[in-house]
């Protein structure tokens, strides 16, 4: 089991409409539950969007490391995997 702390925030008008027409639909009990729900999958959909990014920079520093460059960018006098290592401040 988890605990659960209260968060306050803000949400648009349009966000709240959304949020009581699922409560309205009985998809769930109150805006809270849809709220959490909401949260949780946006939360889990962004980390799968970073590991994503992650694994294929890591992938592109290991690539760097061993003296590959793998692709370049057009018109770009560096390789992508040094622009996004500069972008990190590597």
């Amino acid at each position: 089991m988890y605990t659960m702390a209260v968060l306050p925030l803000r949400l648009s008008d349009d966000d709240i409409r959304a949020l009581d027409a699922l409560v309205r639909e009985g998809i769930y009990k109150n805006r809270s539950e849809a709220a959490r729900a909401m949260i949780h999958e946006g939360a889990r959909a962004k980390a799968g969007e970073v590991r994503d990014v992650s694994g294929t920079v890591r992938r592109l520093m290991h690539a760097r490391r061993k003296g590959n460059a793998p692709f370049r960018i057009s018109r770009m006098r560096k390789a992508a995997v040094e622009l996004v290592a500069e972008g990190r401040g590597r």
